[in-house]
C-alpha cells in the first residue's frame, strides 16, 4: 500500500510528533518532512510532493494562513488541516473561506486522525471532479476549434431554426453569424427543386429519421439570401444539448464538384460520341487499319483488315498480321512495322503477295514516357495503280514520240513540197506524148505516198487538220470492204457483220479507212497461208468499270469496230508494245513499225480508244471506240475550184527553206507573177522596203529564224495597209492557233500543197 506523504509546517518540533504519534496511532502508514519557513515550505512542495499538508496556524515568520495560500496557487488539489492551539471560530471560517480543508485544535488531537481522513476522501472525489470538468472543457475546446476551423460548414439546429453556426457556414450562406442564428432553414430551399435534386418534402423526411437517431447523408439545392444557388452535400445527425435533442448538419458546397461531374459526363459523351464516329470512320475505310503489338499480334482491326483475315481468326495463335492478311508464316523481309518498331519513326515499304501488290504504311504510338507501346500499320492494295502508272509511262512515251514525229513531219514537209512542186512543174512542161512523163508520173506517186506517211505522222503527233463531219459507219466499212477486196489478196477471206441501223461518228471518213487499211495489212501479214479478217460493228457503253480496268476514257456511248483474224496471235508482252513507234515483228526491211501507231494517232484524235487482245495461235482483235452522236447536221458541199490561173502582181515569198522557196517562186514566175525571194523575215523587211510600196502580196512561212511570218506580217501593214498576207506551215492552223503564234481569220494552207491548190490560193487571196 501506497505511504501517505505528509508535509508537517511546524515549528515546534514536539508538536510535530505529537501529531506524527495520532496519526501513526490511527492506523495511517506515512512518511512525513517538518519545515517552519516558506522557502522551505515552497520547496517541500516541489520536491516532496505531499499528499497532505498539515500546518501550525500561528508560526513566529510564517504562519498558516500563508502557507495555506502557497499551497492553493503550487498544490490546489493537495488537502490542508489547520493546526492551532489558539483559534476561535471567527478565524476558522476565514481558513475554510480561504481554501482550508479543516481545522483541529491542538488540544483535541483525537479529531486529526478522522479529519483526515475526511479531508482525503474529498480530495480525490474533488480531483476526479475537477478532473472530469477538465476533460469536458478540454473536449469542449477540441470540439470547437474543430468547430471553428472545419472546412465544411456546421450548423447546429433546432426545430428548422439555427442556434450556432461556424465561421464556414457564414461564408457557405453569405450571410454573418448574427444575422444567421435564429433564421429558418427553410428561408434557403430554392423556389424549385429541379435536375433531380431532392424535394422538400423528402428532405423533411430525412430530418425526421435524423432525430430519430438514423443519420443522414444526403445531396441537395440551397438558394441564398442573395439569390445565388448551390449544390450541396448535407450529413445531418442528432446532437443533445443542454438536455434538449438538436440536429447538427455538416454541409459542403459540392457547386464545382456537380460542374465538373456534369462536364465529365459530357465529355465522356462525346468521347463516346467521338470513338463511336472514329471507329466508324475506319471500318468505312476500305484500306486494311490494324493496331499491333510489340510481338505483332493485332489489337484491333477496322472491318477492311477483318474481311481480308483467314476463317480461323478467331485463333489467338493465328492474330498476327502476316499469317491473318498477307497470308504468310513469319514477317516478310524488310516489314516496315518491324521497322517502326525498331526506329520508333513511321516507315512504309511495298509488299507484293501472289497476284497483288500492296503499299503498306507504319506509324509508331508511345505513351508519355516516349516508349512504343504499338504500331498503327496502315496498308493499300495497289495493284490497279501500278497497272495505271504503267499505262500513264505508255502514254507519256506515245506523247513524246507524238512530239517528235510533229517535228520530223515538219521538216519532211518542206522537202514533200519541194518534190511535188518541182514534179508538177516539169510534168507541166512536157507534152501528152514524151515518154519521160512516166518517170515524172511515178516520182509524183512516190511523192504523194511520202506526204501520206507526213500526214500519218502528223496525225499520230495529232497536229494535222482533219476534215471532220458526220459520217455513217456503216457505209464506211462497206466502201472500204469492196477497196480492201481488191487489194489484200485472195488467200484472205473478208467478212463482215455490221448493224441494221445506222451508226453515226464526228470523223474525217478517209482516216477512218486509214486506221481501218493499217489493221488489215497487220492481219493479212500474221496470215501467211491465209486466213480470215472479219470487220464487226456494235454500240458500247464505257462505265466507271471500264474506266477503272483501264486507267482512261470518259464515259459514254461509244460505236465499237471490230478488227479481227485468225493469224499467228501475239503474246501478253508483245501485245503491249505494237502501238509503240518504229516497234515491229517482221524481218528486217520488211516493215517501218509506224502502221499501228499511226492507227493509235488517228484513234486518238477522234478522241476514241484502240485496244488490243491477241494469243498465240488464236489471232488478234482491235477493239475501236469512237464516240457516238445521235443528231446530223448536213454540211454543204465543197464547190469545185476553177482551173487555176495567173497574174502579173508582186509577190514576196519569205521561206527559209531554201528548196521549198525556190520551186515556190518558180513556180508563180511561170504563171506570170513578178516574184521577190527572201530568206527570212529581216530578209523579207529588207526586200520590201526596197520594192518601194510594189508588193501586193506576201507569202509567209509562220515559223522562220528571227521574226516569224506574223511579226513580219504586222510590221509591213503598218508601212502597206492594203499589202495582203498568205501564211503557210508545216503545222496546223488550230494549233498555231492554240499557240498563239496565228490568230484563226487568216490565208493560210499547210505544206505540202499541190501547185495547182497553190495558184489557186494565191489568186483567191489577191482578189480578196
Amino acid at each position: 500500500m501506497k505511504k501517505l506523504r505528509i508535509l508537517i509546517n511546524e515549528d515546534s518540533s514536539s508538536d510535530a510528533e505529537l501529531l506524527e504519534y495520532e496519526i501513526r496511532k490511527g492506523g495511517f502508514n506515512f512518511i512525513s518532512t517538518r519545515v517552519d519557513s516558506q522557502e522551505r515550505f515552497l520547496a517541500a512542495l516541489d520536491e516532496f510532493d505531499p499528499d497532505l499538508i498539515i500546518s501550525d496556524f500561528n508560526l513566529p515568520s510564517f504562519n498558516g494562513m500563508q502557507a495555506l495560500a502557497l499551497a492553493r496557487e503550487h498544490s490546489p488539489f493537495v488537502p490542508l488541516i489547520i493546526v492551532t492551539g489558539a483559534m476561535n471560530e471567527e478565524i476558522a471560517v476565514e481558513c475554510m473561506k480561504a481554501g482550508a480543508d479543516d481545522y483541529v485544535l491542538k488540544d483535541n488531537l483525537r479529531r486529526l486522525v478522522p479529519v483526515i481522513g475526511v479531508v482525503m476522501a474529498n480530495s480525490k472525489a474533488r480531483k476526479e471532479r475537477v478532473f472530469a470538468e477538465e476533460q469536458s472543457a478540454s473536449s469542449e475546446r477540441k470540439m470547437r476549434a474543430v468547430f471553428e476551423h472545419a472546412h465544411d460548414a456546421i450548423c447546429i439546429l433546432h426545430e428548422g431554426f439555427f442556434i450556432d453556426c461556424n465561421p464556414m457556414a457564414e461564408k457557405l450562406f453569405n450571410v454573418a453569424r448574427d444575422n444567421l442564428l435564429h433564421r429558418s432553414l427553410a428561408e434557403f430551399y430554392p423556389l424549385e427543386q429541379t435536375n433531380g435534386r431532392l424535394s422538400e418534402d423528402v428532405a423533411a423526411e430525412r430530418f425526421r429519421k435524423s432525430l430519430a437517431g438514423e443519420p443522414q447523408n444526403f445531396e441537395w439545392r440551397l438558394q441564398m439570401l442573395d439569390g445565388a444557388v448551390f449544390d450541396v452535400d448535407i450529413g445531418l445527425s442528432p446532437i443533445e444539448i443542454e438536455g434538449r435533442l438538436h440536429l447538427m448538419a455538416i454541409l459542403r458546397d459540392i457547386t464545382e464538384k456537380k460542374r465538373i461531374e456534369l462536364e465529365m459526363q459530357e465529355n465522356e459523351k462525346k468521347y463516346k460520341d467521338l470513338s463511336q464516329e472514329f471507329n466508324a470512320l475506319l471500318d468505312v475505310i476500305p484500306d486494311p487499319i490494324l493496331l499491333q503489338s510489340p510481338n505483332l499480334e493485332i489489337v484491333w482491326a477496322n472491318k477492311a483488315a477483318m474481311s481480308n483475315f483467314r476463317e480461323d481468326a478467331e485463333n489467338l495463335e493465328e492474330r498476327h498480321c502476316f499469317k491473318l492478311l498477307h497470308k504468310i508464316s513469319a514477317p516478310h523481309e524488310g516489314c516496315p512495322v518491324l521497322e517502326s518498331f525498331a526506329t520508333g519513326m513511321p516507315a512504309k515499304g511495298i509488299v507484293p503477295m501472289t497476284d497483288r501488290v500492296w503499299e503498306i504504311r507504319a506509324v509508331p504510338v508511345k505513351n508519355e514516357l516516349g516508349a512504343i507501346v504499338n504500331v498503327i500499320e496502315i496498308g493499300r492494295d495497289i495493284t490497279e495503280m501500278k497497272k495505271l502508272e504503267q499505262q500513264l509511262l505508255h502514254a507519256q512515251k506515245m506523247e513524246a514520240v507524238g512530239q517528235l514525229y510533229g517535228g520530223i513531219a515538219h521538216d519532211f514537209n518542206n522537202v514533200v513540197t519541194a518534190i511535188i512542186g518541182y514534179g508538177n512543174l516539169i510534168l507541166m512542161k512536157l507534152p501528152e506524148n514524151d515518154p519521160a512523163r512516166h518517170f515524172v508520173e511515178q516520182i509524183l506517186v512516190t511523192a504523194d505516198r511520202a506526204a501520206e506517211l507526213t500526214q500519218g505522222l502528223l496525225a499520230f503527233s495529232r497536229k494535222r487538220v482533219l476534215n471532220m463531219k458526220p459520217v455513217q459507219l456503216n457505209d464506211i466499212i462497206s466502201g472500204f470492204r469492196t477497196f480492201l477486196g481488191r487489194i489484200i489478196g485472195e488467200q484472205i477471206v473478208i467478212s463482215t457483220d455490221l448493224r441494221n441501223d445506222p451508226v453515226f461518228i464526228y470523223a474525217d471518213s478517209s482516216q477512218i479507212e486509214q486506221v481501218l487499211m493499217n489493221l488489215a495489212t497487220n492481219a493479212r501479214d500474221a496470215m501467211p497461208d491465209g486466213g480470215i479478217i472479219t470487220i464487226s460493228l456494235e454500240s458500247s457503253v464505257l462505265d466507271g468499270d471500264f474506266i477503272k480496268s483501264h486507267g482512261y476514257g470518259e464515259p459514254g456511248e461509244y460505236a465499237c469496230i471490230l478488227v479481227s483474224d485468225t493469224g499467228v496471235g501475239m503474246d501478253e508482252e508483245t501485245v503491249k508494245k505494237i502501238f509503240e513507234p518504229f516497234f515491229t515483228t517482221k524481218e528486217a526491211g520488211k516493215g517501218t513499225g509506224l502502221g499501228l501507231s499511226i492507227a493509235y494517232g488517228i484513234v486518238k484524235e477522234h478522241n476514241g480508244y484502240i485496244l488490243a487482245s491477241s494469243k498465240i495461235g488464236s489471232g488478234t482483235t482491235f477493239r475501236i471506240y469512237l464516240p457516238l452522236i445521235k443528231s446530223v447536221e448536213q454540211r454543204p458541199e465543197i464547190p469545185h475550184y476553177r482551173e487555176p490561173q495567173g497574174g502579173h502582181e508582186t509577190i514576196l515569198i519569205a521561206e527559209d527553206d531554201s528548196s521549198v522557196r525556190e520551186i515556190t517562186a518558180k513556180l508563180l514566175a511561170g504563171y506570170g507573177y513578178s516574184v521577190i525571194e527572201a530568206e527570212d523575215g529581216d530578209d523579207a523587211l529588207k526586200k520590201f522596203a526596197e520594192a518601194q510600196d510594189g508588193v501586193q502580196l506576201l507569202i509567209l512561212d509562220v515559223l522562220m529564224p528571227g521574226k516569224g511570218g506574223r511579226e513580219v506580217a504586222d510590221t509591213l501593214r503598218q508601212l502597206s495597209p492594203e499589202v495582203k498576207a498568205l501564211f503557210t506551215s508545216g503545222y496546223p492552223l488550230d494549233l498555231l492557233v492554240n499557240k498563239n503564234i496565228l490568230p484563226d481569220n487568216v490565208n493560210f494552207f499547210v505544206k505540202p500543197i499541190a501547185p495547182r491548190e497553190l495558184l489557186r490560193k494565191v489568186r483567191e487571196v489577191l482578189e480578196g
